[in-house]
């Protein structure tokens, strides 16, 4: 018989059929042991004139008809590491085969085996014609192993396919720069560096940071961020952005750290407000107190104030709401807090449209007031018109402001 799996050192062709037989007897839940021989079978378990191929085949379709879901994963992780290149056409005939009903996990470990054989025609597969509802996995196991093998040429088909795919946009671009990143991290950065400005762009130095922590630390990271030159203005910042929004998942002393030393520096424009953000998503109480003890009083500190309070407003509603009730508690809010009228009426307006527009009403620029005014008042025609026509009756607004506020609810 051909032999079409690879041994281990010493592997006879009977502990190799063995091996294969994990895909052909019922599933031991213990894990396997490390040889990956996890029991004999006889030598009748391959009938006279079936190749190796025919067991691998009807092997993987009994794992993956198994109904026990860690069980398959386990068995594949066995079985796939252990067959040589000559298996590939049957393992894509698995995966192609529309009475197995395969989910993510299987698809990418059937694809990753596929890949490290034959990388290119695996992530073809995978943004052309794999399941929809599975082809993210697909893609980024898939495309990953052919950017470590052969980076220009998964480069040239990941512009293609980001342009013509946008549901595998994101995913072909972080998995070009996370395998890549495996074979040359310094090609690599020479690349992204001359992509266009744009998403693609943003998008790569975010996932070149983090895979630069992953695998040599915060440090290592900070240094290669600081080490960019300075001859490029607009890709600088864009680095120390990028290090501000992927710091803060890793450590949050570190990029405090980081907004000290560069913040007020050349490249630091509006990076207290992607820091802010970040925090918002786990305590927005103290992201809004750190921006306000932090940054210097103007316009971008407004920003960062307003944008930090809608986000967490987003994730926690009635903890934003409770918190502002605090603020207010002895009467009206500090002046930094004043950029967040707008957000904050349009909270209120949810349960309390009297008090929201009492609130916007405070908001400082005309034109901004009107538009949440009326935005909010519209709102509460069509709950209680009575009830927001009187209010705007007796508001301290001026005739021609009520005016126009009549004209846009009607």
């Amino acid at each position: 018989m051909k032999k079409i799996l690879r041994a281990a050192p010493g592997m006879t062709l009977f502990g190799t059929l063995a091996l294969v037989a994990v895909g052909i007897t019922a599933c031991d839940p213990k894990p396997a042991p490390k040889s990956g021989v996890s029991r004999t079978v006889e030598p009748a378990a391959t009938a006279e004139g079936e190749t190796l191929a025919d067991v691998v085949r009807k092997s993987l379709e009994d794992i993956l008809r198994d109904q026990d879901a860690y069980a398959r994963a386990q068995r594949l992780a066995v079985l796939l590491p252990t067959l040589g290149p000559e298996l590939v056409p049957v393992v894509v005939q698995a995966l192609e085969n529309t009475t197995l009903d395969l989910g993510a996990t299987e698809i990418e470990l059937l694809v990753r085996f596929w890949a490290i054989h034959e990388p290119e025609e695996a992530s073809r597969w995978s943004v052309e014609t794999s399941p929809p509802g599975y082809r993210l996995a697909a893609v980024m196991t898939s495309l990953s192993l052919w950017a470590a093998a052969d980076p220009q040429a998964a480069a040239i088909a990941t512009e293609q396919w980001a342009a013509q795919n946008p549901d595998v946009r994101d995913g072909v671009q972080i998995a070009l720069v996370r395998g890549w990143f495996t074979a040359d991290p310094v090609a690599l950065a020479r690349y992204i560096h001359d992509i266009d400005m744009g998403y693609a762009r943003q998008r790569s130095l975010a996932t070149y940071i983090r895979a630069t922590i992953q695998a040599q630390g915060i440090e290592a990271a900070v240094r290669w961020a600081e080490s960019v030159p300075d001859d490029d203005a607009t890709y600088k910042m864009a680095v120390y952005r990028q290090t501000a929004a992927a710091l803060p998942l890793f450590d949050h002393a570190a990029v405090l750290r980081w907004c000290e030393a560069h913040c007020e520096g050349p490249h630091g424009n509006n990076m207290r407000s992607i820091i802010a953000r970040r925090w918002a998503r786990s305590d927005g109480a103290a992201a809004l107190a750190w921006l306000e003890e932090t940054a210097p009083e103007g316009h971008d500190k407004d920003l960062a104030v307003r944008a930090t309070f809608a986000l967490w407003g987003q994730i926690d509603r009635e903890a934003v709401l409770a918190w502002m009730e605090t603020q207010t508690a002895t009467g009206e809010p500090e002046a930094w807090l004043r950029p967040v009228f707008p957000v904050y009426a349009r909270l209120l307006s949810e349960d309390s449209p009297a008090d929201a527009v009492e609130w916007a009403e405070r908001i400082e620029g005309d034109e901004e007031r009107e538009i949440v005014l009326g935005m909010l008042l519209r709102a509460w025609r069509q709950i209680d018109a009575d009830a927001a026509d009187g209010w705007l009756l007796q508001s301290s607004l001026s005739e021609e402001t009520r005016e126009k506020l009549r004209a846009s609810g009607s």
